[in-house]
């Protein structure tokens, strides 16, 4: 099966949720519109391909000097708001560029990444049904590679394991 691959980028753009989109005249600064919505509104207008904006109810922003919890109904506008959209990298830093007057007194972050095709992950299904929870080999005392095709283990025994607790010649005199 042919796997496609691409580049892909996440930019996360953190402010206050009282951040507004600054307006040009005074008549239009009577109806602003909140940062997060106008620079998701620019994301769709630009072509970027996936744009959310994420609400915190606790958080603290870059200039703060407590935590700020949400309470009540109204919202606090210190807390921390996150602006995610993905796209290819050039495209984000055209954005960036283009929206440089607004995201002043913003935190950005650009995570880069790879984009996993739909083909792929349907792969990943397949193989996962064909073949759950399969272990292909663990290491033996002596560092011997064993493979291991079923693994049949007691809740207690994984807890054990998982917790560091794990020793051979108990989990046998349990059993």
């Amino acid at each position: 099966m042919n796997q496609h691959f691409s580049s892909i980028s996440a930019l996360r753009i953190y402010l206050r949720r009282g951040d507004v989109k600054k307006s040009q005249r005074w008549w239009q600064r009577l109806v602003e519109k909140p940062l997060s919505t106008y620079l998701v509104e620019s994301a769709m207008q630009t072509g970027i391909a996936h744009a959310a904006v994420n609400l915190s109810h606790v958080g603290y922003t870059r200039d703060a000097t407590r935590v700020s919890h949400d309470h009540s109904e109204i919202p606090v506008s210190a807390l921390p708001v996150c602006v995610e959209l993905l796209a290819p990298k050039r495209l984000l830093e055209q954005f960036i560029r283009e929206q440089a007057g607004h995201l002043k007194n913003t935190t950005l972050v650009l995570v880069d990444g790879v984009h996993i095709s739909d083909l792929f992950l349907a792969e990943i299904e397949e193989t996962i049904e064909k073949h759950p929870h399969s272990v292909e080999y663990i290491r033996g005392a002596d560092n011997t590679e064993l493979q291991v095709e079923h693994v049949d283990a007691e809740e207690d025994v994984i807890e054990a394991a998982i917790d560091g607790d794990y020793d051979a010649e108990t989990v046998e005199s349990e059993r």
